[in-house]
């Protein structure tokens, strides 16, 4: 085992100790920042000269803790409640994380895998009752995603191939969103702490494709059924998922929904890439793992800032605070796949291997487009609520030093991702446009075009209100009105338009049929346990005659 990967796991169980000690103490961060320096080097290592997959997961995996050691100490300063719990069990989560991707497929891989989600219940859990049906949401998707893994490695041996990929798609496949097991993440994600949302977003979820990734090599390629399966489940999440997004007032349950959609495509590329074994599906999906994990981590914790989420509620923060404004608008531009953004390029080659593929697999590339322009929909409205407009609320920005470096580091890396890719990308042997000297020019140009731009003598001009003096927030539109257009073209959604319009989701609603349905299958066999004797001894009887019924036959 790596040296590197053993000394970050070092430097996080020492983080553990010293985050219950003292949660905002400079030492944990220090702690969390050189676990994730070496995480990065190890992933780094193993993936530039290697290409192991592995490697670009741990590399992903550092830049997050490198973010999150700058930003949770000042973060937790300002949540107090439980600050001792989260600090200790969030280097404990990503350790799970890192250790999962090196340990080999079997026994092992399934001990950490449950790991993973007890921490994840926990980290969710923690924050009280008002998290208790996405921590559910998290623990029972956790329990239907380890069956499917179960009967993957377990029946390795003795199954045919077409039942362990039905387990593979089924373990992986909710871990990564894939539709229609997507719900948990939406409910899950907006009830927790920003910091933890920015790790299940961006960093538990991937181990879900990670695993689809690997699970080629461990169990050999996948019928073409599976590859399909993959491919139109994650065209149709992705256009589900903005769709329904478009109606969520929470704007960390948006960015949940925008997680789906991406997760979707991602998923979509990959199984095209088993079909096909093209490399353009593999540099869309590995790039587009690494942008999103930038661009959401960048986005979940900048919502941490916020002490109100309602986007009806919000309006005017860029002029409350401009830096943060900045940060939220690059993130959202590249979530909404503009150029040169990262994001862009991972999609621009996904539309080129679907225009390249031979069969159906060129149809998916007006899937793409839909969701290219939802996209666009869904994060103009994102942030022209939330940024823009008058204040409908006093809404005080909680941004510490500490957390605003957090930030700028995920903006960065985002920026140099959109210039320089192929460095990222080159064990692929991929070759991407805009190359280093370009790069290098644009950056040059950027500054003094602002300073010119700056410079020009300008006037400021009232906003048109329609004869109304001043204008005033109520007037703005709210969250919900600004989708209506979009949301009445697909009918998988109604909207119920009253005083308190909301939005009726016939998945959700078939899901909690089934759960209310197990609910009272439930309290019907739970009079079993209060029964008679003889009831007891008549169903062990019922059970030996059935047991020698099959054994004898």
């Amino acid at each position: 085992m790596s040296a590197w990967l053993v000394g970050s796991w070092l430097a996080l169980a020492l983080a553990s100790l010293l985050g219950f000690r003292n949660p905002g103490s400079l030492l944990y961060g220090l702690a969390l920042g050189v676990a994730g320096a070496l995480s990065m080097v190890r992933g780094g290592l193993a993936w530039g000269y290697g290409g192991q997959a592995s490697g670009f997961f741990h590399l992903l995996l550092g830049l997050l803790t490198l973010a999150l050691a700058l930003y949770v100490p000042a973060y937790l300063a300002h949540h107090p409640r439980a600050a001792r719990a989260y600090a200790l069990l969030v280097p404990l989560f990503i350790g799970v994380l890192a250790g999962v991707m090196v340990v080999p497929p079997g026994l092992p891989f399934l001990f950490l895998w449950e790991g993973m989600a007890l921490l994840g219940y926990l980290l969710i859990g923690l924050e009280g009752p008002q998290a208790e049906a996405g921590a559910r949401a998290f623990f029972l998707a956790s329990r239907l995603g380890s069956a499917g893994l179960y009967l993957a490695f377990l029946g390795q041996v003795t199954l045919p191939r077409d039942w362990l990929w039905a387990g593979i798609l089924l373990g992986f496949g909710v871990k990564a969103a894939l539709f229609p097991f997507h719900p948990w993440l939406t409910v899950a994600h907006p009830v927790a702490l920003s910091p933890v949302s920015a790790l299940l977003s961006s960093a538990m979820t991937k181990l879900g494709l990670y695993g689809l990734y690997q699970a080629q090599l461990w169990f050999g390629p996948p019928p073409a059924w599976a590859a399909w399966t993959l491919v139109v489940l994650g065209l149709l999440g992705g256009v589900y998922a903005l769709v329904r997004g478009l109606g969520e007032e929470d704007l960390k349950g948006a960015l949940a929904y925008s997680s789906v959609e991406n997760l979707g495509l991602m998923q979509a590329t990959l199984g095209a890439y088993f079909l096909t074994q093209a490399p353009l599906f593999l540099y869309a999906f590995f790039l587009h793992q690494l942008s999103h994990a930038l661009f959401k981590g960048l986005l979940f914790l900048a919502a941490g800032a916020l002490p109100e989420r309602r986007l009806s509620r919000l309006g005017g923060l860029w002029r409350l605070d401009p830096g943060l404004g900045a940060l939220v608008l690059l993130g959202m531009a590249v979530g909404a796949g503009l150029p040169p953004g990262p994001l862009f390029l991972a999609e621009w080659s996904a539309y080129r291997g679907f225009l390249q593929a031979p069969g159906f697999l060129p149809l998916a590339v007006g899937v793409l487009a839909l969701v290219g322009g939802l996209a666009l929909y869904f994060y103009v409205r994102l942030f022209g609520l939330a940024f823009l407009g008058l204040a409908r609320a006093q809404t005080a920005v909680h941004l510490d030093g500490g957390m605003r470096r957090g930030l700028g580091l995920l903006a960065v890396a985002l920026l140099l991702l959109g210039l320089f890719p192929g460095f990222v990308l080159r064990p692929l042997g991929a070759t991407f446009y805009p190359n280093g000297a370009l790069g290098l020019a644009l950056l040059a140009l950027a500054y003094p075009l602002y300073r010119w731009l700056k410079a020009r003598p300008h006037r400021d001009y009232g906003t048109w209100d329609c004869g109304h003096a001043p204008l005033e927030p109520r007037m703005q539109p709210n969250g919900l009105g600004f989708a209506a257009p979009a949301l009445y073209l697909f009918p998988f959604v109604r909207l119920r338009v009253g005083e308190r319009p909301a939005l009726e989701e016939p998945l959700i609603e078939a899901y909690q049929g089934i759960g209310g349905g197990y609910a009272r299958l439930a309290r019907a066999l739970q009079s079993l346990q209060s029964g008679s004797i003889h009831l007891y001894l008549l169903l062990q009887l019922l059970a030996l005659v059935a047991v020698l019924g099959v054994v004898l036959r």
